[in-house]
């Protein structure tokens, strides 16, 4: 008998957990993991970001990215009432959670002053 890793099983079952996340009042699920083209589009909007070059493909990036975290018919139900930097904000917020961030996981309340410094590229908002 050979020994096999069945990697699909350990992805199979790891595919229907779900988390709960609450924006403008409303709840949402999203996978308990999460996919791998997230951080790979956040990293590729935030090197745009760095190169001071938040523009057209930045904000197209953060919007895949939100897409595969929540899936396109729940990120449209919101997207028309935030920001794309609020948008990218959610992103890295629902991804700390995930990945254990001791804050996130004591269910983190954000405040509007801290998600104005915690924006990525900066930017308080007045």
């Amino acid at each position: 008998m050979e020994n096999i890793l069945d990697f699909d099983l350990f992805l199979k079952e790891k595919e229907h957990r779900t988390l709960m996340v609450r924006i403008l009042g409303e709840e949402y699920s999203i996978p308990a993991t999460i996919p791998a083209i997230v951080p790979l589009k956040m990293a590729r909007a935030e090197r745009l970001r760095d190169m001071g070059l938040r523009n057209a493909e930045y904000t197209r990036l953060i919007f895949e990215a939100a897409d595969a975290m929540f899936g396109e018919k729940q990120v449209d139900r919101f997207a028309d009432r935030i920001s794309a930097q609020e948008l990218a904000l959610l992103i890295q917020k629902c991804f700390e959670w995930i990945n254990g961030s001791p804050e996130a996981q004591e269910g983190e309340l954000l405040t509007d002053e801290q998600s104005r410094s915690s924006l990525p590229g900066n930017a308080s908002k007045k």
